[in-house]
């Protein structure tokens, strides 16, 4: 069964050809009541086909608690790209189809050539963050300006690992989009108090991220 619509598979196999170094993609599932889990092994598996630089890596709850607790899994599906040149990690709390089906391949892109389509100066500034940061961007699949705030704060994580930063998909993950009172998207939220909501430019995150090291 194929994810990726038949019209569409030629031009990911494409873009996909623009990946350098290998990059592992790692799937966080569990075997019961995971909504999701299914549709997003098989979007991976369909990427597997299409791209011999994608190296999978399959975790399951009830087998492979200890990884989770490594990598800070709390939700089922999560996929996550990891850099092979920093070793940042760009997060998907849900299933990335939709709208941002190209975040993914964007991710990918990304952590397998080490480049991105960020300025110099943010990139260099990106890097010299020294602390911990978390960044939460709520989205939904159908929102054609979501995949803008996901680019730019997932950019941000390939940089530097000390940036965390994660999709998650509100109508997934209704409980989290109540708690962080999400009622537009995209929302972001930095380390759980500073908060930007629409899509903005990677200046506008940068500069709340500062705000929010500033602020402890």
């Amino acid at each position: 069964m194929r994810v990726i619509p038949d019209e569409y598979v030629d031009e990911v196999k494409g873009i996909l050809g623009g990946l350098r170094d290998n990059v592992r993609v790692l799937l966080f599932t569990q075997r019961y009541k995971c909504v999701g889990c299914r549709e997003a092994e098989l979007l991976l598996q369909d990427l597997l086909d299409l791209s011999s630089k994608i190296v999978l890596e399959k975790y399951v709850y009830e087998d492979d608690r200890s990884v989770f607790n490594e990598y800070n899994v709390t939700y089922v599906p999560t996929i996550i790209v990891v850099s092979p040149h920093t070793g940042g990690m760009a997060r998907f709390l849900g299933v990335p189809l939709g709208y941002e089906f190209s975040s993914l391949l964007e991710d990918l892109l990304h952590a397998s050539t080490g480049e991105s389509n960020l300025p110099k100066s943010i990139v260099r500034a990106v890097g010299e963050v020294n602390v911990n940061v978390d960044v939460k961007v709520f989205v939904t699949l159908t929102c054609p300006y979501c995949p803008m705030a996901v680019s730019v704060a997932h950019s941000f994580s390939l940089i530097n690992p000390k940036i965390k930063s994660e999709m998650i998909d509100a109508s997934l993950f209704p409980n989290l989009a109540l708690k962080y009172s999400v009622s537009a998207v995209p929302k972001t939220i930095i380390n759980d108090f500073i908060e930007i909501v629409g899509a903005y430019p990677p200046e506008a995150l940068l500069q709340k991220i500062v705000e929010a090291v500033k602020r402890g």
